[in-house]
């Protein structure tokens, strides 16, 4: 008797538990056509997901998805033919990364890595041979602050 309870007490466990975990969905019809096109997945009243159907072609065209600590990644099919051209990833508000596949080709044209909202990496296929080329690349450098420099009056023009 002991084991049939508690096998049905797990088994009700395993079974209510996808319930309890279950994220509250608001959906939205943005062009007011009857059918739903965005959907904000909420966990503990917090949004966790935002999926989107930019054309209204019945066809998800937008990925927002928000982590723990600020962290965002936006995936985007730009020009809607069911793969995604576009991503950005975000800490605390600020882009840290970004690539794009601009010619559509499903190979990444351009990357970028960017340290306190500046650039700090780009990367381009410059030549088109599927490989990314390093642009510039200031990622070792500790700081964005400019070096005060200390000017002698005497050698500066003079103004009338």
């Amino acid at each position: 008797m002991y084991k049939t309870t508690l096998l049905r007490l797990i088994i009700m466990i395993f079974l209510l538990a996808p319930v309890a975990n279950a994220a509250e969905v608001k959906e939205e019809d943005k062009n007011e056509d009857g059918k739903t096109d965005l959907w904000i997945y909420f966990e503990n009243e917090r949004p966790v997901k935002i999926e989107a159907d930019r054309d209204y072609d019945d066809t998800l065209d937008m990925w927002i998805t928000y982590g723990e600590k600020g962290k965002k990644v936006t995936e985007i099919d730009l020009n809607f033919d069911g793969n995604i051209d576009m991503r950005t990833w975000y800490e605390y508000s600020q882009r840290t990364k970004f690539e794009i596949d601009s010619d559509y080709d499903g190979k990444i044209d351009q990357r970028s890595q960017y340290r306190d909202g500046k650039v700090i990496k780009l990367e381009r296929d410059e030549d088109s041979d599927g490989e990314l080329d390093t642009v510039f690349d200031i990622s070792n450098r500790q700081s964005n602050m400019i070096k005060r420099i200390e000017v002698n009056e005497e050698d500066l023009p003079q103004q009338k």
